[in-house]
């Protein structure tokens, strides 16, 4: 991106105190956290339809937006089934890859590959598409794909897609042509080593699934809130340190993000920035969850300027 002189030079007059990286005594600090100001070139109207799609931050996000049709509120999958978080929590999707397939199979009406459900080592059938490490019954993982794609098929009249991008490290299955959504069984990998490959996705990987993606969104009128998630991936399997290959899978999804919100009908909001500048007291112990009460903050800042009615109440 290039910028003229004159254009630059508004720019910083027009930013006033926003254009300066704020210090202690700023309005943007709050309880040793920075909270960017943020001006939307759209907002929700209350009863609007907005359909989330991404990692575990979307399902914060729904929690706050009372006001709102939620297609992703209305899927629930038994406790059992995904016991590590709420009844939606089998809707996360993590990739960039797992994120622009399913937004296309949304579009296009196309079924997941059945290859894609394969058995489980204790017994019974494990979904790569979808995240947890439960086993399941056949019929039941392909019921479970069929209640998925009915909330999915309201995704093309959604008014506002929120998209929260989570990691850049990616399993692909060959055989399949489709991104996991999850680490394939041990004995797939041993068994079949050229069916499953990682991909370490940059930013020409990465940018070329996700304009695709959301140009199907955008082309039938939706507009686009786009968020780079501040958790951390739990391992990385690029043989770097985990804190390293981290920082490399944000910074590839900021890039992206930044890219993606360069269209009129897209926007980004900040989640990942608020996050690390509080530095590892934005976590709890684990170093990966984000504190609950900040996640609160966050998404009432987001409303703040893009739904404020649901921010009010």
């Amino acid at each position: 991106m290039e910028i003229g002189s004159r254009a630059a030079v508004a720019n910083w007059q027009a930013g006033g105190q926003r254009a300066r990286y704020p210090d202690r005594a700023d309005s943007r600090t709050r309880g040793g956290v920075l909270f960017p100001e943020i001006k939307p070139r759209f907002t929700f109207p209350p009863g609007c339809r907005v359909f989330t799609i991404g990692s575990c931050f979307a399902r914060n996000i729904e929690k706050y937006l009372e006001d709102y049709d939620l297609p992703t509120m209305r899927f629930s999958a038994p406790k059992a089934e995904w016991p590590e978080a709420g009844p939606n929590g089998l809707l996360n999707e993590y990739n960039a890859g797992a994120i622009a397939d399913r937004i296309r199979r949304a579009f296009t009406g196309q079924l997941a590959p059945e290859e894609t459900i394969v058995p489980h080592p204790n017994g019974g059938f494990t979904d790569l598409l979808l995240p947890g490490n439960v086993a399941v019954s056949r019929e039941r993982a392909f019921q479970r794909r069929t209640e998925i794609d009915a909330i999915y098929r309201e995704l093309p009249q959604a008014d506002v897609v929120i998209i929260t991008l989570g990691l850049s490290e990616a399993w692909f299955d060959s055989r399949s042509g489709s991104y996991l959504n999850r680490i394939p069984p041990a004995y797939s990998v041993s068994d079949e080593p050229d069916r499953f490959k990682l991909r370490v996705m940059d930013v020409y990987d990465t940018f070329p699934l996700l304009e695709a993606a959301i140009h199907l969104v955008i082309d039938a009128g939706s507009k686009v809130v786009v968020t780079v998630s501040p958790v951390p991936f739990n391992t990385t399997f690029s043989g770097e340190d985990a804190v390293v290959a981290n920082s490399f899978s944000k910074a590839v999804l900021r890039v992206c993000a930044h890219r993606l919100a360069m269209h009129p009908a897209v926007e980004y909001f900040p989640s990942y920035e608020i996050v690390v500048s509080g530095g590892l007291d934005s976590f709890i112990e684990d170093n990966i969850h984000v504190q609950d009460h900040l996640v609160g903050q966050i998404v009432r800042h987001m409303l703040d300027s893009v739904a404020p009615v649901a921010a009010r109440a």
